[in-house]
C-alpha cells in the first residue's frame, strides 16, 4: 500500500468516566452512541462494536437482551422511533435497564479503524467531505429514510464517516478532479472507476452506493505490481490533466509492468553489440563511424546467396559502423521496451522478425544487385507498431492526439528523407530504404495482429483479419517473386 501517512482530521471526544455522567445520559445520547448511522441499532453486531472491560463483563450480554425487547418487529435491530419509544415509555426513569443501557452506550467503541486502515479512512474522509462540500443529484438522501428529527451529524466521528453512502459517479468526480486522489494507487482508481462505470449503466438505485467497508475492500485488493511500477504510473499520470485520467487511461497504465522484465529488446540488443565486437577484431581494421561492413559474414543479405535463406533474418545482427550500430540501437531499446511492457516479449519478437522478414523481402525485389546489413527493418517494425497499437487502443492511451502527431511527423521525416537520399543527392545511397519500408508496413500490419487488444470493439475484428490476411499476402507475394519472378536477368546469378 502506498499511500503516505497523514495526521487524522478527527478531534476525539473525552472519555466519559465518572458515575455522575451515566446520570446526565438522555436517550438520545444512548441513541447515538449505540447507532451504526442508519437509523438502526443491528443486535448481533452490537456486541463486537462494545469495548470489553473488567466493569462490563455482565452488562454486555444484558444490554443486548434489553434491546431484543425493543426489536418490536423481530428483525434483528431496533429502530430509531422503537429505541425512543422502548427507552422513555416502557423504562422506569431511575431502573436498572436504562443504567445497563447507558453502560453499554460509554463503552462502545467508535469504530476507530485499525492502524492499516488509518490512511484509507483519511482517503475516504476526503471523498465524504468533497462530495458534502459539492452536493450532487446523486447524493444519498437521507430523509426518505431516517426520521425528521434524526440528526446524523450527532453520531461519533468515524460512526458518521464509516456509515456514509457515496455515489460511484461522486467518487469519480473525485478522482478526476482533486489533487488528493493523485496518492491513490493506480489498482484501486481503476476498481473505483469500475464501479462508477457499472453503476452508470443501471438504474440508479440504494444498492448503487458505496460505503467504507466496500471502498476498504477495493482499496486492500492484493497487487502484484512492485512499489517501483506504482512510481512509474504516477509519474505517468503527472503529464496528463486530472479530468483525462480516466478508466481507459488508467488500465492501459496498470499494464505496464517490470515482471517479467522486458527480454526480447535487451538481448537483441546484446547479440547485435556482440556481433559487431566480433567482426570488428574479426576484420584487424578500425572500424569507423560508417563502416566497413563485413561482407563477407555469413550473415549479411547477399544479393548473389538468396537461396541461403536465413540471411533474410541474419542480416539484422551485422552494421556497417558505429553510428549505425548506436542509431539502431536507441530507437528499438527506446519503443521495444515501452512496447514490451504492456505487450510481453513474445509479441514484441514476432513484430520485430517480421519486420526484418519484411524488410529483406522489400529490399532484395526493389534493389536486387545491393547488400543489405542492420536492424533497421526490426527497428522500423517496433517502431510503426505503436501506430497499429494507437489505432486499437486509442480511448486507453494517455494523450492520443499527440503520440499519433509524433509518429505522423516521424514518417513525414522518413518518408522526406528517404526521397532525398534516393534522387537529389550526387552520389548513390547504400541506405537500405526499401528494408524500411517494408519492415514498417509489418510492423503496423503484424502490430495490429499480434499486440493486445485491451477493449475490443467490434470493427477491431475486421481490421484485425484485413491486417492478417494483407500481411500474409505481401508477404506471400515476397517469397514467390524472389524464388519464381520470370524476369531474366533480374537477379543477379547465384554463387557458391
Amino acid at each position: 500500500m502506498d499511500i503516505e501517512m497523514e495526521q487524522m482530521p478527527f478531534i476525539q471526544r473525552p472519555a466519559m468516566s465518572a458515575a455522575s455522567q451515566v446520570q446526565d445520559l438522555e436517550w438520545a445520547d444512548v441513541w447515538y452512541r449505540l447507532d451504526e448511522g442508519r437509523g438502526k441499532i443491528t443486535l448481533d453486531k452490537l456486541e463486537g462494536r462494545i469495548r470489553r472491560t473488567v466493569n462490563n463483563a455482565q452488562a454486555i450480554p444484558q444490554a443486548i437482551s434489553i434491546l431484543h425487547k425493543a426489536d418490536y418487529g423481530q428483525k434483528g435491530c431496533v429502530e430509531y422511533r422503537d429505541f425512543r419509544h422502548f427507552y422513555n415509555k416502557i423504562l422506569p426513569e431511575y431502573s436498572w435497564e436504562r443504567a445497563v443501557l447507558m453502560r453499554a452506550a460509554l463503552d462502545v467503541e467508535d469504530m476507530t479503524p485499525t492502524m492499516e486502515e488509518v490512511p484509507w479512512m483519511d482517503v475516504w474522509t476526503k471523498v465524504v467531505d468533497f462530495a458534502h462540500t459539492k452536493p450532487s443529484k446523486n447524493d444519498f438522501d437521507w430523509r426518505w429514510l431516517l426520521p425528521q428529527d434524526y440528526n446524523r451529524r450527532k453520531l461519533l466521528n468515524y460512526v458518521y464517516y464509516r456509515s456514509e453512502l457515496i455515489h460511484p459517479s461522486r467518487i469519480k468526480d473525485w478522482i478526476l478532479t482533486t489533487k488528493e486522489a493523485d496518492r491513490l494507487p493506480n489498482a484501486v482508481a481503476i476498481q473505483l472507476l469500475k464501479k462508477a462505470e457499472v453503476v452508470e449503466r443501471a438504474d440508479t438505485n440504494r444498492d448503487g452506493y458505496v460505503e467504507f467497508e466496500e471502498f476498504l475492500r477495493f482499496a486492500m485488493v492484493t497487487s502484484s505490481a512492485s512499489r517501483r511500477s506504482e512510481v512509474f504510473r504516477r509519474g505517468a499520470l503527472v503529464v496528463l490533466p486530472r479530468s483525462k485520467r480516466t478508466l481507459e487511461t488508467r488500465q492501459y497504465l496498470e499494464e505496464y509492468s517490470c515482471c517479467p522484465p522486458p527480454l526480447f529488446m535487451p538481448l537483441a540488443s546484446l547479440a547485435e553489440v556482440a556481433v559487431f565486437i566480433y567482426y570488428a577484431v574479426d576484420m584487424g581494421v578500425t572500424i569507423g563511424p560508417n563502416g566497413p561492413c563485413p561482407t563477407y559474414s555469413p550473415l549479411v543479405y547477399h544479393p548473389q546467396r538468396r537461396y541461403e535463406a536465413w540471411r533474410y533474418i541474419s542480416y539484422a545482427l551485422i552494421h556497417s559502423g558505429w553510428v549505425h550500430l548506436v542509431n539502431n540501437l536507441v530507437v528499438q531499446v527506446f519503443f521495444g521496451i515501452v512496447l514490451e511492457m504492456v505487450h510481453r516479449w513474445w509479441r514484441v519478437m514476432i513484430v520485430y522478425m517480421s519486420g526484418v522478414a519484411g524488410g529483406a523481402l522489400a529490399h532484395s525485389i526493389f534493389t536486387p544487385t545491393a547488400f543489405l546489413a542492420g536492424a533497421s527493418g526490426g527497428v522500423y517494425a517496433v517502431e510503426y507498431a505503436h501506430l497499429g497499437n494507437l489505432f486499437l487502443n486509442w480511448p486507453e492511451m494517455e494523450r492520443p492526439w499527440l503520440q499519433l502527431f509524433l509518429l505522423l511527423f516521424m514518417i513525414g521525416l522518413d518518408f522526406g528523407y528517404a526521397i532525398w537520399d534516393t534522387y537529389f543527392t550526387l552520389e548513390p545511397s547504400n541506405t537500405g530504404h526499401m528494408a524500411h519500408f517494408g519492415g514498417a508496413v509489418a510492423g503496423v500490419l503484424v502490430g495490429v495482429v499480434v499486440l493486445r487488444n485491451l477493449k475490443k470493439e467490434t470493427w477491431e475484428k475486421y481490421c484485425w483479419w484485413f491486417s492478417l490476411v494483407l500481411f500474409l499476402v505481401l508477404i506471400s507475394t515476397g517469397v514467390m517473386l524472389n524464388v519464381f519472378l520470370p524476369v531474366p536477368g533480374f537477379f543477379p546469378e547465384d554463387v557458391h
